[in-house]
Parts: C-alpha cells; sequence; structure tokens
C-alpha cells in the first residue's frame, strides 16, 4: 500500500492525455490536488495490494459523456502490481477484467 507522504501520477502512454495531478496520502486519507482545488477521500483497503476511494461528493453528470456517467456509478479501484524504489505501477480497474487507466504513483 502507499506510504504517506505526497505522490504525482504519471499515466502510461497510451492514457498521456489525462489529467495530470499530485495527491497526498495521510493515514487513510487521500488527498487529490487538481487545478487548484483540494478534494479528499477515504481509502478503503480492499487486500494488501489493492484500494479503492471514497468520499461525499456529489458529481454534476450533465457535462459528462455516457461512458464517463457509466464509469462514475462503477467503483473503480486501484490494483499496485509493482514496485521499484518510490515509484508504485497500478492498474485502475472496474472490475478484474476492465480496466480504466494504469500508470505509476512517483512519491516525492
Amino acid at each position: 500500500m502507499l506510504k504517506n507522504g505526497k505522490y504525482r501520477i504519471e499515466y502510461d502512454t497510451r492514457f498521456k492525455n489525462y489529467p495530470k495531478y499530485e495527491f497526498e496520502i495521510k493515514g487513510n486519507v487521500y488527498y487529490k490536488f487538481e487545478n487548484d482545488i483540494k478534494r479528499y477521500f477515504k481509502i478503503i483497503k480492499i487486500s494488501d495490494c489493492s484500494f479503492s476511494l471514497e468520499n461525499d461528493e456529489i458529481i454534476d453528470e450533465s457535462k459528462l459523456t455516457d461512458l464517463q456517467k457509466m464509469l462514475v456509478q462503477q467503483k473503480p479501484y486501484f490494483e499496485i502490481y509493482k514496485i521499484e524504489e518510490n515509484e508504485y505501477y497500478f492498474i485502475c480497474r472496474i472490475d478484474l477484467h476492465v480496466q480504466c487507466y494504469s500508470g505509476k504513483f512517483i512519491r516525492e
């Protein structure tokens, strides 16, 4: 699992157009910093190598595509499959067969 600290996200090449952001882990809270907005999520541990994020924020779906609406209704989770020093390689999944995106978390 991710240790307390500050991280940035780097997506794999095929997801290079996804918005980059930074986040911080403090205990079981994930603070996301994107476009000068700080949002927080509770970390829900699924296994030693996977977790999901949960918050009470209501999402305005009026500007989302049908695919984005479907993904918002799902409960995606992160699966960490490799760690090299301060880099945590992950896959974000909807379920075992459906992948949202992948990349790595880099601990600063």
